[in-house]
């Protein structure tokens, strides 16, 4: 075989390779959505109240082997919630994270090559980075940061994340990508634990 004609066969087969092997490449991502947040392990008799908030991050995906790979997320996060004490005062505790996290990327099997879907899991550590109390009683309400009110709680958070996600290409090299993450945190901050649900969007671009 000629070197022209090898050349062409080797271009054929480079335009014909399998999409998969483009799935084994290195992405980064920028997420936001938002988040849902409560605590567990209140004591009763205590009605529970969520904080809405957002999260907002960065992430990089590196392949392992075949479906699986593993992701590097760095992110901000709105945790905390509320709580109301029978024929008392309203509470609200807003705490701000920024936090690490580690997540195995396991991808399942797709008819489309243009279509991704893949569960999330992994631990991940938060570390404080804002924190208010509120409280209101019969219209009156008032706020401060925690070390004002001296709100004594931990600096630090650590737990496990999971989840799932789907993700659409719209280029060569671009991704769209949507995601449902739930946050199980395993630090005791005062007798309750961080609780967070996330729906997530963003972009993907390939390295």
């Amino acid at each position: 075989m000629t070197l022209p004609r090898l050349l062409r066969v080797a271009f054929l087969a480079a335009c014909v390779a399998p999409v998969p092997m483009v799935a084994g490449q290195t992405t980064v991502g920028l997420h936001g959505g938002l988040t849902r947040a409560t605590f567990s392990d209140l004591d009763a008799p205590i009605e529970q109240d969520a904080r809405s908030g957002i999260l907002l991050g960065m992430s990089a995906t590196v392949p392992v082997s075949g479906s699986l790979g593993l992701r590097f997320a760095g992110s901000h996060v709105q945790a905390g919630g509320g709580f109301a004490l029978p024929d008392f005062a309203e509470f609200g505790l807003d705490l701000d994270y920024f936090r690490l996290a580690a997540l195995a990327k396991a991808s399942l099997p797709m008819e489309s090559s243009n279509v991704a879907v893949y569960l999330l899991a992994g631990p991940f550590a938060g570390f404080r980075t804002a924190c208010s109390v509120s409280a209101s009683e019969q219209g009156v309400s008032i706020s401060a940061d925690c070390d004002e009110a001296d709100v004594d709680l931990s600096t630090t958070d650590f737990g496990l994340t999971g989840g799932a996600g789907v993700e659409v290409g719209v280029s060569e090299d671009m991704g769209v990508a949507i995601e449902a993450l739930y946050d199980l945190g395993l630090k005791d901050l005062d007798d309750a634990k961080n609780r967070v649900f996330s729906l997530v969007a963003g972009l993907v671009f390939s390295l």
